[in-house]
């Protein structure tokens, strides 16, 4: 791993590979490991490939504001310059598509493709309430089997969950689940109980549960001046299947595809359907 000052951050990365650049960039409360060898090690063996922390995530730093996609946006195009990357494909999963997207709008010159990976965007889905969940009932009984009890009308509810996964009290819950085909935030990669410690931090010393709901300039208006190519790639049961219809709806270049029986982590779950689905995708451009 090396490390890089970048908008003011110091930022972990890696790379690995060779040819053309692809940056992959991950969501809330992961770290670069998310990426794993069964996403990373495949794409490397075609392009030269960058995984990084987030500001706030894994061993970057943790500065007191600034978590806005706006601002990591320019986290990632200080890391491209530090890096003498001129031109990347980007792919982000979850809030890593956002900050993708938001790189494209404030300095297109730097993008060559975008894969939005499960990403709810703000200006095309402003709610994320479990009752407009399509699997909402499947959903509420499975987690209140394992003690979560999460209110129907939260607006916030990806954020609701990391937090009540990343507390103490379920520690014993994630260790347990270590190893299972389930896929439970903080406990299968990237030293899941130190991510989990590190992202309550990130909630309680920082302004980035503040600035993690802002739109922060990225809007329908600016969105729909995106001219890259664009795949969005989302799970057949995901709760932000409304953000993939607004991007196919405001985006001339958008190509999607459903995953089959997936949610929203389908990177880590099915990795060789991901890795297919956007090398194919970097080939055709």
């Amino acid at each position: 791993m090396a490390r890089a000052g970048c908008n003011g951050v110091s930022i972990n990365y890696r790379r690995v590979g060779e040819g053309r650049d692809v940056v992959l960039i991950h969501g809330l409360g992961a770290n670069h490991a998310f990426w794993h060898f069964d996403v990373l090690l495949p794409l490397a063996r075609d392009y030269r490939v960058t995984v990084y922390d987030l500001r706030g995530h894994g061993y970057s730093g943790m500065p007191p504001i600034g978590y806005t996609s706006a601002d990591m946006a320019e986290d990632l195009y200080h890391l491209l310059n530090h890096l003498d990357i001129s031109r990347a494909h980007l792919v982000g999963h979850s809030l890593g598509g956002v900050i993708a997207l938001h790189c494209a709008v404030l300095h297109p010159e730097c993008v060559s493709s975008l894969t939005v990976a499960d990403s709810r965007v703000r200006a095309l889905q402003p709610t994320q309430r479990p009752r407009d969940w399509p699997t909402w009932k499947t959903a509420k009984k499975r987690l209140e089997e394992v003690g979560l009890f999460l209110p129907e009308d939260e607006t916030e509810a990806g954020l609701w969950l990391l937090e009540q996964l990343a507390s103490p009290d379920w520690q014993k819950k994630r260790d347990r689940l270590r190893g299972s085909q389930l896929f439970i935030p903080f406990s299968r990669w990237g030293g899941g109980n130190r991510s989990a410690k590190r992202w309550l931090e990130l909630l309680d010393t920082t302004t980035a549960r503040q600035d993690l709901t802002s739109l922060a300039g990225l809007t329908v208006n600016t969105l729909s001046k995106i001219v890259h190519p664009l795949l969005a790639i989302y799970g057949e049961r995901s709760t932000v299947l409304a953000s993939s219809q607004g991007l196919q709806r405001h985006l001339d270049n958008c190509k999607t595809v459903i995953v089959p029986e997936a949610g929203h982590s389908f990177p880590v779950t099915r990795p060789e359907f991901f890795v297919t689905t956007v090398s194919r995708f970097l080939r055709e451009l």
